[in-house]
C-alpha cells in the first residue's frame, strides 16, 4: 500500500542497447557503462524512494528487490509490448521501453544471488510482430548481454498461441508456438466479476472474434481464461506497464497490463453488444444504423467465405460512413467510451487470477505469488490508446507492490478522477480473492510534497488528454473539493 513517484523533466531513454547505467553505482553487478542513461538512475531513485532495503543504500549490499524476490525464485517480467507500430507517432508512447526493463532486470538479478530464473514476455495484440517489438525495445541485446556477461539465460517469450491478420474485415489466424510452459484454463466460476451479468453472455463481444467462442468460455457454467504457464509457474511478477490512456478502460497501467497474460485473445470479453439504453455497453444511445452495423459485424467472424464476408463488410462500411451525413446519436463503437462496463470486469478477473491461481491454474484461498510494479512514464501516451497514443513526455516513474494502489496514484498523475474509472470499482471489491484492502486514503505516498491523493494531482499532474470517449468525463475537477472521498462512497451512490 506504499507507492513512490519520481519526476525528472530531463529524464529520457538511453538509445544504446543493452542500456548500461551511466555511472558505476555501488550495487551495480557489472562493469559496462553507457555515457547517457538518465533512465537507469531514475529507476534507482524510485526504488530508493520506496524505502526498500534503505539501510544498505549506497553500499554494494543494497538489494532493493530483495523484499520481493528471494534466491531460487522464478521471476517473470511482464512489460507492455502491445504493438510494434503506433499510427499516431512513436512506439515510445505505447510500449515499455528497454532501458526501464534493463534496469529492473539488473535489480532482479541482484536479488536472486545466482539462484533462480528470469523470463520476459507478453501476449500482445493479435497482429503484433513480436520480433519487431523485441527489436524496437532492444530486448535481444539485453538477453544476449546477460547470456554472455552473466551466464544467465533469460527467457524471452511471445505468450500468444495464435497470431491474426485482418483480411477484408475477417480475422485470419495462424498458430504460434506460444509459451514453452504451455497454458492452463483458469475458471473463476461464480467469483468472476462477470457473474452478475452472466445472463447477458450472449452479448459478450471482442472485435474481429467470433461471439460464439466467447460464449463457450463465459457462460452460466464457467468464466475461464487461458493463462500462460510461465506466469502460473512464477513466484514473482515484475509488472512493467506503460503510463497511457485507453479507449475502452480509460487508462491502461498496471491492472490493464495483465491482459497480456492471456494466450488466446478470443476468450476476453471486451464489451457487450448494443447500446446502454438496451442493456449493452457498445455505445451510449441507440441508433438503428449502429444497431444494424453491430449485428452485421457479429456475423463476419462466423463465416469463412469471402463471398459472404465482403458484402457484409461493405454494408458495415456504408453504415459507418453515413454518420458523416447524419451523425450517430452516440459514438463509441466497440465499447470505446466511459460507459464500458465489461472490460473492467475482465481486467479485475485477470488480476485475481495472477495472485490466487496456483501453478496448475487452480484458484486458492491465499496469494500464490508476489508482484512488484514499475510504471514507465518517462514518455507516456495520451489520447487514442492503447495503440494510437500521442507521445506525452513526463519524466515520471511510479512504483509499488499493489497494482490497484499504483493505478490509483497513476490516474491522479494523469490528471484523472479515479472514481470515474470503472476498473477500480471491480478491482477494489473484496470477495473471495481480494487484491486491495482498505480505502484509497490508506495508500502511503512516497513523493515530494504529497500526503494525499489530491496532493498528487496538484504536485505531479501531467495533464493527459483522455481518449475521445472519455473526454469531459474522466478529468479530475478539484474546484470546491477539500479532499477526495473514498471510492466506496462513490460506489454507494
Amino acid at each position: 500500500m506504499k507507492v513512490a513517484i519520481t519526476r525528472n523533466d530531463r529524464a529520457d531513454y538511453c538509445k544504446q542497447p543493452p542500456y548500461h547505467p551511466q555511472e558505476k553505482y555501488p550495487e551495480y553487478p557489472f562493469g559496462h557503462l553507457c555515457s547517457e542513461n538518465t533512465c537507469y538512475g531514475e529507476v534507482r531513485n524510485v526504488l530508493y524512494r520506496l524505502g526498500l532495503d534503505k539501510e544498505h543504500f549506497g553500499t554494494p549490499e543494497w538489494n532493493p528487490l530483495g523484499e520481493v524476490i528471494k534466491p531460487g525464485d522464478k521471476v517473470f517480467i511482464k512489460p507492455n509490448l502491445v504493438s510494434h507500430r503506433n499510427g499516431a507517432g512513436s512506439v515510445e508512447a505505447i510500449i515499455t521501453q528497454g532501458p526501464v526493463i534493463r534496469a529492473i532486470l539488473d535489480y532482479a538479478y541482484i536479488a536472486l544471488k545466482g539462484k533462480g530464473s528470469i523470463a520476459i514476455g507478453d501476449a500482445p495484440f493479435f497482429d503484433t510482430d513480436f520480433a519487431e517489438a523485441v527489436r524496437l525495445t532492444g530486448l535481444e541485446e539485453i538477453v544476449a548481454y546477460y547470456r554472455d556477461g552473466a551466464g544467465l539465460q533469460v527467457g524471452l517469450h511471445d505468450l500468444r498461441m495464435e497470431q491474426g491478420q485482418v483480411r477484408f474485415g475477417a480475422l485470419k489466424k495462424q498458430p504460434l508456438p506460444g509459451d514453452p510452459s504451455g497454458y492452463a484454463a483458469v475458471d473463476l466460476k461464480e467469483d468472476s466479476a462477470h457473474a452478475d451479468i452472466i445472463g447477458q453472455c450472449d452479448r459478450f463481444r471482442l472485435g474481429y472474434y467470433d461471439k460464439n467462442e466467447l460464449a463457450r468460455h463465459h457462460n452460466q457454467d464457467k468464466n475461464e481464461y487461458p493463462i500462460a504457464g510461465s506466469i502460473l509457474q512464477a513466484d514473482v511478477i515484475l509488472n512493467l506497464p506503460k503510463l497511457k490512456t485507453h479507449g475502452k478502460a480509460g487508462i491502461t497501467v498496471a491492472l490493464k497490463n495483465l491482459v497480456g497474460i492471456n494466450v488466446f485473445k478470443g476468450w476476453l470479453p471486451h464489451h457487450r453488444a448494443g447500446s446502454a439504453e438496451t442493456g449493452g455497453d457498445d455505445y451510449e444511445r441507440s441508433d438503428f444504423r449502429q444497431d444494424l452495423m453491430g449485428r452485421l459485424k457479429d456475423e463476419i467472424p462466423t463465416h469463412a467465405s469471402l463471398l459472404t464476408i465482403i458484402p457484409l463488410r461493405a454494408a458495415c462500411g456504408a453504415l459507418f460512413f453515413s454518420k458523416y451525413v447524419v451523425p450517430f446519436r452516440a459514438d463509441g463503437p466497440g465499447g470505446s467510451w466511459h460507459g464500458n462496463d465489461t472490460i473492467p470486469r475482465t481486467i479485475s478477473d485477470l488480476n485475481r487470477i495472477i495472485f490466487y491461481a496456483d501453478k496448475n491454474g487452480i484458484m486458492q484461498k491465499t496469494p500464490q505469488r508476489r508482484m512488484f510494479v514499475l510504471v514507465d512514464g518517462i514518455i507516456g501516451g495520451e489520447k487514442e490508446g492503447p495503440m494510437r497514443n500521442s507521445s506525452k513526455p513526463c519524466g515520471v516513474l511510479i512504483a509499488g507492490t499493489n497494482p490497484v494502489a499504483v493505478d490509483l496514484i497513476s490516474s491522479m498523475v494523469m490528471g484523472f478522477d479515479y472514481r470515474k474509472i470503472p476498473t477500480f470499482k471491480y478491482a477494489m471489491t473484496g470477495g473471495r480473492y481480494p487484491i486491495f484492502t482498505g480505502v484509497p486514503d490508506d495508500i502511503k505516498i512516497a513523493a515530494e510534497g504529497c500526503l494525499t491523493l489530491a496532493d498528487v494531482y496538484h504536485m505531479h499532474n501531467c495533464h493527459f488528454i483522455p481518449a475521445e470517449g472519455w473526454q469531459n468525463y474522466v478529468e479530475y475537477r478539484p474546484e470546491g473539493q477539500k479532499s477526495i472521498a473514498p471510492l466506496q462512497t462513490a460506489i454507494a451512490r
